[in-house]
């Protein structure tokens, strides 16, 4: 008469079964709860990249152009944009005289010892310091008769802690309600 129980082969290969759906649901866990991590860092770069936006697009919609501060830090002035016809110009500064009559600068900087980009209006920071903003550009274009057009492109990135670079970007036109009609 045989004894019912199991056999040692037959524990050892459901004990290394177990083992291996164990691990393969860990590295999913694990894979799951980065990819979550990311998810929310990358959310962040691009509320941040939105928040700036809105700050900036505010002023330019209401505003009027005084001048673009070149990619070869030359001035730009109205003339210049309207030689420029259907291309447009562009610039890394803008200076905005906004519906109050008071004057705005927008441009990027660098902080030197901690190695980011940022967003600055008179001189003040408006951009949040967790992200590193990497570009700001402004496309003018102007024609004698209609609004003028500006084109922002905003860039930035953030590093998560394992190293992993995590980037936003705003590329979007704001058709000037108050500047251009001649």
């Amino acid at each position: 008469m045989r004894k019912k129980g199991y056999t040692l082969i037959e524990l050892v290969m459901s004990i290394s079964l177990l083992v291996i759906v164990l691990l393969g649901g860990t590295a999913i866990f694990f894979r799951s709860l980065r990819s979550s991590g990311i998810s929310d860092i990358q959310s962040s770069v691009n509320n941040n990249l939105r928040t700036l936006d809105e700050m900036i697009e505010g002023v330019l919609r209401y505003g009027t152009v005084t001048r673009l501060v070149g990619l070869d830090d030359l001035d730009i002035e109205r003339d210049d944009c309207l030689l420029a016809g259907d291309n447009g110009v562009t610039g890394k500064a803008i200076v905005i005289r906004d519906s109050w009559g008071a004057t705005a600068q927008y441009t990027r900087g660098v902080d030197i010892e901690n190695e980011r980009g940022y967003v600055s209006s008179n001189s003040a920071i408006i951009s949040n310091p967790e992200i590193d903003v990497t570009n700001l550009e402004f496309l003018w274009y102007c024609r004698s008769g209609v609004n003028d057009k500006i084109k922002l492109l905003i860039e930035a990135k953030t590093e998560e802690s394992s190293g992993e670079t995590i980037s936003g970007k705003i590329d979007k036109d704001i058709n000037m309600l108050n500047s251009g009609i001649n």
